[in-house]
């Protein structure tokens, strides 16, 4: 009873990540999107300090190795670098493609992340991530695809969102590579509170820069779009999730969180579908439908070691 406990709990996890893309994309139209990851993650820190502080309190934790091993302060900080730049090119690249797409280009990371492997840390990767990155390529072939003119020919058009959100996944996936190393040398609490510092302080930077820079001005309206966004991408996805995988992730394999956590960009395009009306045509769902047999090979074939950091 407990496995099935444990593993409805992950599924209510991937369902709520998989309605960020949705609650995003609605409140693009009235605010920044730099703007809206610093109030996101701005939130989600206010909430891991106030635990932190409770928790300090109460059990006068005092984080000893923070004092002998300065170079944990780096990799903490780098940590947040990476989950920053991840959700600052995802969230750019979803007001230029939908959250559909969105949902299943940022999936991609789980066939990335064996490549980056590779390279940074001379680990190859297994065949069946190797299949499952040739299928993934073949299914954003696909997503990628649109039929034009009369004779319905195709014609391969990335569009500006589309590469932002393939950017995002690949910082994405530096930032999985790196929370291996983190993960084994500092506090739990730490690592979630400076990762959620880091990426709400860049981002309201990046704000300002991109503002400057005419990229994208600076505004914001608190609407009925706004708000409900920003309490359920901060508290309920950064903060709610995360207590429920921190508790329930470890009752069953990593490989069985690994596809459950797979499941993300199918429920992305089912509320996608509910909430914005978005629809794709016959070619875009064989492309969906490629991707996601891809990443399920990835983990269901590939024999890499699953982190359990929190995703926020």
């Amino acid at each position: 009873m407990n496995k099935y406990k444990n593993e409805a709990a992950l599924i209510f996890c991937t369902l709520i990540w998989g309605g960020t893309f949705s609650a995003t994309k609605l409140s693009l139209v009235s605010i920044s999107s730099c703007l809206f990851i610093g109030i996101r993650f701005a939130i989600a820190s206010f909430v891991f300090l106030i635990y932190i502080y409770f928790k300090n309190r109460k059990e006068q934790v005092s984080y000893p190795e923070f004092k002998t091993n300065r170079s944990l302060y780096f990799l903490a900080f780098l940590l947040g670098f990476w989950m920053f730049m991840g959700f600052a090119f995802e969230t750019i690249g979803l007001k230029y493609t939908t959250a559909t797409k969105s949902g299943f280009l940022t999936g991609t990371l789980v066939v990335i992340t064996p490549i980056l492997q590779t390279i940074f840390l001379k680990r190859m990767p297994s065949s069946g991530n190797l299949l499952g990155v040739i299928v993934v390529m073949l299914g954003l072939f696909f997503l990628s695809a649109e039929s034009r003119g009369e004779n319905n020919e195709f014609v391969i058009s990335l569009q500006t969102g589309d590469v932002l959100t393939l950017a995002g996944a690949f910082f994405f996936s530096l930032y999985i590579i790196y929370v291996d190393k983190a993960s084994k040398s500092c506090p739990l609490d730490i690592l979630l509170l400076s990762q959620t510092l880091v990426t709400s302080i860049f981002s309201f930077m990046l704000a300002f820069v991109l503002d400057w820079t005419e990229f994208e001005p600076l505004f914001i309206k608190m609407d009925s779009k706004v708000m409900p966004a920003l309490f359920y991408n901060g508290l309920i996805s950064s903060v709610g999730t995360t207590f429920l995988q921190t508790k329930y992730q470890k009752g069953i394999s990593p490989t069985r969180a690994g596809l459950i956590f797979s499941l993300e960009p199918v429920f992305s395009a089912i509320l996608a579908y509910f909430t914005l009306e978005e629809r794709l045509d016959s070619i875009g769902l064989i492309g969906c439908s490629l991707v996601l047999t891809g990443v399920l090979l990835a983990e269901l074939l590939g024999r890499e070691k699953k982190s359990k950091i929190p995703k926020v």
